[in-house]
């Protein structure tokens, strides 16, 4: 099976799944992270990938065995979940305005206020968790608003 496609129909146990769910969105962020970085396009192909969204209970291990481990801080699952949507935007911006593709489109003004818009809906939804301000600032947070 292809490492882009969903794993919910297959045999794995619900923690395995939610474990390749985190690893694919880990290397989605990080390929978003390196082309952006680098200048370069993205290598991961939405239009090829069919694997869910992250949500909060992708972070809970439910085996028998583990019971024992702290459950995931929130805010480190919420600067991820927040963290995986801003790439999401990042390849937009990223195959809009950079792409050889765009260099042949009239509506760079409408693909960047459409970028724009949604950085600033991005913005607008973090929770409070992970909203950096100056005077009370949580690491979590400026590590998350220095990629915005």
């Amino acid at each position: 099976m292809p490492n882009h496609c969903s794993v919910e129909s297959t045999a794995l146990a619900k923690s395995d799944k939610r474990l390749c769910k985190r690893i694919w969105w880990t290397l989605f962020t990080r390929d978003r992270s390196v082309a952006v970085a680098m200048g370069r396009p993205c290598c991961i192909n939405t239009d090829d990938c069919d694997i869910d969204m992250l949500t909060e209970d992708d972070f809970i291990d439910e085996e028998a065995d583990r019971t024992s481990d702290p459950p995931p801080d929130p805010v480190h699952v919420q600067f991820f979940l927040n963290y995986i949507k801003l790439t999401e935007i990042m390849g937009l911006v990223l195959s809009q305005q950079y792409s050889v593709a765009s260099r042949g489109r009239r509506n760079n003004a409408l693909d960047l206020t459409a970028s724009d818009m949604a950085l600033a809906d991005w913005r607008q939804s973090c929770p409070k968790e992970i909203i950096w301000d100056k005077p009370g600032h949580h690491f979590w947070a400026a590590l998350l608003h220095v990629n915005y």
